[in-house]
């Protein structure tokens, strides 16, 4: 029993995938009339889907408060198709739409699935949730139910971006793997690059990276791509280090910097792609603050070829070189340490 209050209550019917737009019904509905509009269309289009089902245990909410005499008034409110962040975004903006007409105080929540469930926090930052009604749709179990439902998830798993990614993207990718190592009879490391995939696609969605990429590429399209070039050169890098690394014999310093050596200059670039990159936003941006990149890219640089030097020193064995080039370090790291306190300085003044 949900308790009368005089205070404006709106009932809000929860669609972070925006099922509605896809069957042609533009949110936010607001009020009685658009809201038994889109019904009407969903009842015509997806009758035994779950949404429909919500949306009429919304709208009897709201007959029943408006019979009660309480201040009441509905809305529908969908986000997008795209990412989640996304999609949380376009909620977010509709609902601002929704509060802004309806002059709305507290809401009570209705959704049907875990993916609704998103919008709870957003709708409780801009008004008082005092009810929430999450809809469980009890399915049938018999043979042709099962077939319906199986069906229907197929049709989803193909069709929504989001779920088409695993079911289809991954699959293919391992009958790709099959079929390149059959044509080269290199069929006994297919089972091992097969487990390589799927354990990637596990960790990319369970931790959601390709939503972080997909929001980092539409934010900065240089930095995705640097950082696809690092990763490339990282793996290249490690790669040449361990061909190095079996054909020594006996592993002392000298071999480890002869290691070093050779992982460090892809290292070495992949860094100084990611903050040429970086700079090259802020320029565009208009940002004075890249002076902080070109300062790493040639702090990387030089302490790259100290190194360099250091184990050439090693690999002679002159105490007295290195020596000196310890010494040269020391001298470049206070003077590189002083330039950044300087620009530091310069900078704040500047802002």
């Amino acid at each position: 029993m949900i308790k009368i209050i005089m205070s404006k209550i709106l009932i809000i019917y929860v669609d972070i995938d925006d099922d509605l737009g896809k069957i042609g019904v533009d949110t936010p509905a607001i009020g009685e009339e658009k809201v038994k509009k889109a019904i009407e269309i969903a009842s015509e289009t997806i009758p035994t889907d779950s949404d429909f089902n919500t949306m009429v245990v919304a709208y009897n909410i709201y007959k029943k408060l408006r019979k009660e005499n309480n201040n009441v008034e509905i809305a529908f409110i969908s986000g997008s198709e795209k990412s989640n962040v996304e999609s949380q975004i376009d909620f977010a903006k509709k609902l601002d739409k929704a509060i802004e007409i309806t002059n709305a105080e507290e809401a009570i929540i209705v959704y049907d699935s875990p993916e609704d469930a998103k919008a709870i926090p957003i709708i409780q930052s801009k008004l008082k949730v005092i009810g929430i009604e999450r809809v469980i749709v009890e399915q049938y179990r018999g043979v042709e139910e099962t077939y319906v439902l199986l069906g229907r998830y197929i049709r989803k798993a193909i069709s929504d971006p989001r779920f088409a990614r695993i079911f289809l993207g991954v699959p293919g990718i391992i009958l790709i793997i099959i079929g390149i190592f059959s044509l080269l009879n290199l069929t006994i490391y297919a089972t091992p690059a097969i487990l390589i995939v799927v354990g990637l696609a596990l960790l990319v969605r369970g931790l959601r990276i390709d939503e972080y990429i997909e929001q980092w590429w539409e934010n900065s399209t240089i930095m995705v791509i640097a950082a696809i070039i690092s990763i490339i050169s990282t793996i290249i890098g490690i790669v040449e280090g361990y061909y190095v690394g079996i054909t020594i014999k006996v592993y002392d310093v000298s071999s480890v910097f002869e290691i070093l050596t050779v992982i460090l200059p892809f290292i070495v670039f992949a860094v100084v792609v990611l903050f040429g990159a970086k700079a090259i936003s802020k320029v565009m941006n208009k940002d004075i603050k890249v002076w902080h990149d070109i300062f790493r890219i040639i702090s990387i640089i030089i302490i790259y070829y100290m190194i360099v030097l250091i184990s050439k020193n090693f690999e002679e064995n002159i105490i007295g070189v290195q020596l000196q080039t310890m010494y040269t370090l020391s001298i470049i790291t206070m003077v590189l340490v002083s330039l950044y306190v300087v620009f530091s300085i310069i900078e704040k003044r500047l802002t």
